[in-house]
């Protein structure tokens, strides 16, 4: 009985796409621009905000923590979501496997000779066999004896894996007994052990010529069917042997099996529940109540599923599948505590097959619960250190904690493991992503030089190669890298846009039009390019392009987040364009944006800038709320510093020099290269000495 999920093990490979160039709202000077007010220019209006609001705005804030942490606990929690990652997975393949054929031989004879030959295999005394037999078929006795010591011998053989000296002996005995079915039966199973399955099909109809009404050759015909792809001819052979021996378990086990790899799960239903009916309390009932199980798990009978996984448990306590399928059960029935449970103790299980841990690492995880997986992947490992699979999953978990040593160590291992197969191939590029994430360049670029050596056509290994001469340094590798990578997959669209993104951020903006024009013709719909282009026009101060492609944008994609990004741009393009007649259109733009995710502090950013820049009183009002919501939530030092450098100026403009100030440092003391925020900071500093100097003069 195998567990109804199948490992979800994947490896891994870098997702994130290179971003050298992100968008930056830009700054200004501060007192350069004749500011414009719905009220006397000699009136300061100061930003007061209501008590009311401050407390509306608290509340609200408080309300969406707090229906966002609910919404958190309950998609961790919730079962439903939990089984739907469970849900679909493949069963393992070794469920299907029939119980295979022993080696079928005389239980005794009345020759004593033949019967010490006989009882030395009978009683697994495999050292004294071979001398045994041999000894007596350098004695007198009849050829038919002397077919069966040489049948002796042949399954000796056979069972070592010398399959060519077994069917030498095995048709040697034919020779000295042309009816000694024995022979054409254990001769059947060493051609199908050689990979001879035609010649183990004629040595097997051969035997049934002889003995039509032995049920082992019809099981034997069975298997031989069922092993080259002709269920309907095997499950034939399985209804003769029932028709002989009704009561023998392994034939209708197999029928059973031969139905459900046919597809006729009702016929199958009955053949599984004919052997536990049988023979209630043996290991082929253990099977059959595995496959009942699971079969009803399929059907959603959840009920059912749970009777057959306990039947299991109960013949054979401790079984960790079916532990684990009694965990996904619970899962489905909506008592999640249960499923921990019962995937704990399928945990404290022994287990001794690998795949069987990761089956239950990939529970855990679904459920929220990395350490656990951790535990029973290590388990796996304790089992067989030399477990590829374990370690791949392992080492995926550790790099997805950010535990980059425990993870690199883990693909090292896997390298000295593999002999240059595509398992290191896999681990070495995945080895370069971690020792670049560390800033351990000139490794990575050795590790993915490592996997290509092995396979120099292997386009990921090119990619992240490239990435890693750029974070190096070394543009000109890294351009030839990402290349060869793009030659090798012309679809791979990080790759085409990992170059244009470099040439953009150190303002090779000739260049970069070129690269975005390029992947923009090979896939129109390429509308992160079109994006970046957008970019490149606003950068090199041609707005029209620039608006034209973002226009496209808008009237064609259909991610929110594209169209967000699109009108955040568009905004900046028309704010920077110095037309006062396009200032409603970025205002607006910028709403937008802000509106299809509220959440995006970076288009708050922009719409806050756009507002200050109106030279509006009103608007600037409106440019400290968006910006005080953005300082009190958690953003980035770099954005945080960009608000507070904006609230400064808003401040300044309000002849609040000494906020202005405070601000300005808190900006410097976020991100000390924004250099704006110093000119800002001297400007303030400067005014706030006059009005002193003022004050000074008034006093006195």
């Amino acid at each position: 009985m195998d567990p109804i999920q199948k490992n979800r093990f994947r490896i891994e490979e870098q997702t994130s796409k290179p971003s050298y160039y992100q968008e930056d709202p830009y700054l200004r000077n501060l007192g350069k621009e004749k500011e414009t007010t719905y009220e006397s220019e000699t009136t300061v209006r100061r930003p007061v905000l209501s008590f009311l609001f401050w407390s509306f705005l608290v509340l609200l804030i408080l309300g969406f923590l707090t229906a966002a942490y609910w919404w958190y606990l309950q998609k961790k929690q919730n079962p439903e979501e939990i089984a739907k990652v469970l849900k679909d997975l493949p069963t393992d393949k070794k469920a299907l496997n029939l119980l295979v054929d022993k080696p079928y031989l005389p239980d005794d004879s009345v020759n004593p000779k033949l019967a010490a030959c006989l009882n030395a295999y009978h009683n697994r005394y495999v050292n004294r066999v071979g001398n045994v037999c041999e000894e007596f078929l350098n004695s007198p006795g009849s050829d038919g004896d002397k077919s069966i010591a040489l049948t002796v011998l042949g399954v000796m053989y056979d069972e070592a894996g010398r399959y060519i000296n077994a069917i030498e002996r095995l048709e040697k005995a034919i020779q000295y007994d042309s009816k000694n079915y024995f022979a054409f039966y254990n001769l059947s199973l060493a051609f199908k052990h050689a990979g001879k399955f035609e010649e183990a099909r004629r040595a097997a109809q051969r035997a049934k010529e002889i003995a039509p009404n032995d049920y082992r050759v019809a099981l034997l015909q069975g298997n031989l069917f069922q092993e080259i792809g002709d269920p309907t001819s095997a499950i034939e052979a399985y209804k003769e042997g029932q028709a002989l021996a009704p009561s023998d378990v392994t034939l209708t086990y197999n029928l059973a099996i031969s139905y459900l790899k046919q597809g006729n799960i009702a016929e199958a239903i009955s053949e599984f529940q004919k052997v536990v009916q049988t023979a209630p309390n043996s290991q082929t009932a253990v099977l059959s109540y595995g496959h009942l199980g699971t079969i009803f798990y399929q059907r959603e009978d959840y009920d059912r599923a749970e009777y057959y996984f306990r039947e299991v448990i109960r013949l054979k306590t401790g079984d960790a599948k079916a532990y684990y399928n009694l965990g996904l059960v619970y899962l489905k029935k909506k008592v999640p505590e249960e499923a921990a449970k019962y995937f704990q103790k399928a945990l404290d299980s022994n287990a001794n097959e690998p795949d069987v841990y990761r089956y239950i690492a990939d529970a855990f995880l679904s459920m929220g619960q990395t350490n656990m997986a951790i535990t029973a992947l290590k388990k796996a490992l304790l089992l067989k250190p030399s477990d590829v699979d374990s370690l791949f999953a392992l080492a995926e978990l550790y790099y997805k904690k950010g535990e980059l040593v425990e993870a690199e160590s883990l693909f090292r291992r896997i390298i000295r493991l593999t002999p240059g197969d595509t398992y290191s191939e896999t681990a070495y590029v995945n080895l370069g992503i971690i020792l670049d994430e560390m800033e351990r360049y000139s490794e990575s670029i050795s590790a993915f030089e490592g996997a290509l050596a092995l396979n120099p056509k292997n386009q990921s290994a090119y990619y992240n190669l490239g990435l890693s001469y750029l974070h190096a340094g070394k543009p000109t590798m890294a351009i030839e890298s990402l290349r060869k990578s793009q030659a090798l997959d012309p679809n791979h669209v990080p790759s085409r846009l990992a170059i244009a993104d470099y040439y953009l951020e150190n303002r090779f903006y000739s260049e970069a039009i070129s690269e975005y024009e390029e992947a923009i013709a090979w896939k129109p719909e390429l509308y992160e390019a079109r994006l970046k282009l957008a970019d490149v026009y606003i950068q090199t101060k041609n707005y029209p392009a620039a608006e034209k492609m973002l226009v496209y944008v808008l009237e064609n994609a259909k991610d929110p987040k594209e169209i967000k990004l699109a009108h955040r741009k568009l905004a900046l393009s028309y704010a920077n364009s110095g037309n006062s007649g396009l200032s409603r259109k970025a205002k607006e733009e910028a709403f937008r944006a802000t509106h299809i995710d509220p959440e995006d502090m970076e288009s708050r950013l922009v719409l806050a800038k756009i507002l200050i820049d109106s030279g509006s009183l009103v608007d600037r009002e409106k440019a400290i709320e968006e910006l005080t919501v953005i300082t009190r939530s958690d953003v980035t030092p770099t954005i945080s510093s960009k608000a507070h450098n904006y609230l400064g100026v808003c401040y300044f403009k309000n002849g609040e020099f000494k906020r202005a100030l405070s601000s300005f440092q808190t900006a410097i003391d976020l991100n000390p290269s924004l250099t704006e925020a110093y000119e800002n900071k001297r400007a303030a500093r400067a005014q706030y000495e006059k009005s002193l100097e003022s004050k000074k003069r008034t006093f006195y």
